[in-house]
């Protein structure tokens, strides 16, 4: 949030909750506070404060919801857009290499009879 953006947000803080102070000192606290968070995130966190909490909203607090709120929202929307699998260009051993398949195969038969006399033995 730009100091001028952090001007406007503490205004319309003290507007919808008059505990909090509207002067410069306070103006500069919210900006150290808030000043990576985006001025929207930072107006939701405010509202759902005052929607669960009685107490005056706090800068570490509404750093710390909004912190929480872009987190939930990029996690929703990465889970909206996530990317499609990408397909593998190499081929399936089966084709790539038929001998080295068949052989394989034919181990694992050799592995599975010689496994089922020992269990009957």
């Amino acid at each position: 949030m730009e100091p001028q953006e952090t001007v406007d947000f503490t205004n319309w803080l003290a507007k919808a909750d008059p505990r909090v102070m509207y002067e410069e000192s306070a103006n500069e606290i919210w900006h150290h506070a808030l000043r990576k968070i985006p001025a929207r995130a930072a107006k939701a966190a405010v509202m759902e404060h005052i929607r669960l909490y009685s107490t005056a909203p706090k800068p570490s607090d509404i750093a710390t919801r909004a912190k929480q709120l872009m987190s939930s929202f990029a996690a929703k929307q990465r889970a909206l857009t996530a990317a499609p699998a990408e397909p593998t260009d190499e081929l399936p051993l089966r084709k790539r290499d038929p001998e080295l398949w068949e052989r394989l195969l034919e181990q694992g038969r050799q592995e599975a009879e010689k496994a089922k006399k020992e269990r009957a033995a």
